[in-house]
């Protein structure tokens, strides 16, 4: 499903449109990969009626809440260049009320060694990020054209950066919605059906630097998405009517 940033924005402002769709199936699938338990309805129900149904930790009910916050602002975020502050902005957000802002350590980079439990792959140190984030932000920015292994590059790169104390993984997903929508390339959502299929090549990609795998699994995740929203063909089709390119 391609939809570039001028176009979803225009969606954005339209009452009861695949846009609060396009966001729930976006932040289930995503939320999911971290442990999160709220199904689909129940994120619904968050969106429309702000209210809490089913049984969930208070950390997935405040950052399950705080990233519809978050989506919204990737949406706000779409047709500019990607940098640091930016990303900082999204990390405050979805960090709001939780442990990390109580002791400052929201919308910056990580003050302390992190790691990946089960997995033997070593992360930046903390004075390394900001120059790493720099290179791989600017290097991103400054390709002539993007391609989806340009995405899935700094996808996996920005994962074993890990430059947040906690949230990386949800950011990272958002980074991929941005970049979609910022170079008009098919929407992915990390589909649960291939969740697991999606960690083992983000693993591959991090410790061999090919991508191929993990841009496979985009793919599929694009083909995926598109048979769900097949029946908004026609609403996406008028939006090139009503919407300059």
């Amino acid at each position: 499903m391609k939809i570039n940033g001028k176009k979803i924005k225009y969606l954005s402002k339209i009452t009861n449109s695949m846009y609060e769709e396009l966001k729930v199936e976006f932040l289930y699938h995503s939320n999911h990969l971290e442990g999160s338990t709220f199904s689909k309805e129940e994120i619904d129900k968050l969106l429309v009626e702000k209210k809490v149904e089913g049984n969930h930790s208070l950390d997935d009910v405040i950052e399950t809440r705080n990233s519809l916050e978050v989506f919204d602002e990737v949406i706000k975020d779409s047709e500019d260049k990607l940098d640091k502050f930016m990303l900082f902005n999204w990390h405050r957000i979805l960090k709001k009320g939780t442990v990390d802002e109580e002791i400052n350590n929201t919308g910056k980079w990580k003050q302390y060694e992190n790691k990946l439990r089960g997995i033997d792959l070593k992360l930046a140190f903390p004075s390394e990020v900001d120059n790493l984030m720099y290179n791989l932000i600017e290097d991103f920015n400054n390709l002539s054209s993007v391609q989806l292994k340009d995405i899935a590059d700094f996808h996996y790169k920005f994962e074993m950066i890990h430059p947040f104390q906690d949230g990386n993984g949800r950011i990272g997903r958002f980074i991929i919605l941005k970049q979609c929508l910022e170079k008009n390339i098919d929407l992915i959502a990390i589909d649960n059906q291939y969740s697991e299929e999606y960690k083992k090549a983000l693993y591959i990609a991090q410790k061999t630097n090919d991508s191929t795998e993990l841009v496979n699994i985009f793919i599929k995740c694009q083909d995926r998405l598109n048979e769900k929203f097949a029946e908004y063909e026609s609403l996406l089709n008028k939006l090139d009517k009503n919407v300059d390119n």
